[in-house]
């Protein structure tokens, strides 16, 4: 059993007691800090890709996640390869023009981060010390 398989089924015994609050990728808050509650509702693993379901059809994807922290007061991927968090607009239709993204992969020296987001450019600094997935 791999490391994703392992987390996944953590995280479903967990379910739905698993904190809910404002995610943080390496540092980089998905929006204003506290400002969103984001709740987890599902995840599943496979080939080493551990992929998470949220309230609002986002999407969280981690690949080769390592070290997790897990209680009714932290939730915490500390490294991964890569972490891909997706999202309609909120309050409009869910259709692929109003899916978001920001996405990050880990190189050797630091964490490269990239988005789609078309209005206010969210400010994209990871740093590869902070832990992959937060939620706060």
């Amino acid at each position: 059993m791999n490391e994703s398989v392992r987390i996944a089924e953590q995280i479903k015994k967990m379910l739905p007691g698993v904190k809910h609050g404002t995610l943080r990728f390496w540092g980089v808050w998905f929006g204003r800090p506290h400002d969103d509650i984001h709740k987890l509702m599902d995840c599943d693993a496979k080939d080493d890709v551990l992929t998470m379901r949220f309230n609002q059809d986002e999407v969280l994807t981690v690949w080769s996640p390592k070290k997790l922290r897990l209680d009714a007061s932290k939730f915490q991927v500390r490294d991964a390869k890569r972490v891909r968090w997706e999202w309609f607009s909120y309050g409009s239709l869910k259709i692929e023009e109003n899916r978001f993204f920001y996405d990050f992969i880990k190189t050797r020296m630091r964490v490269v981060g990239n988005t789609n987001v078309n209005r206010l450019q969210p400010e994209m600094r990871p740093s590869r010390w902070l832990p992959a997935v937060e939620i706060l």
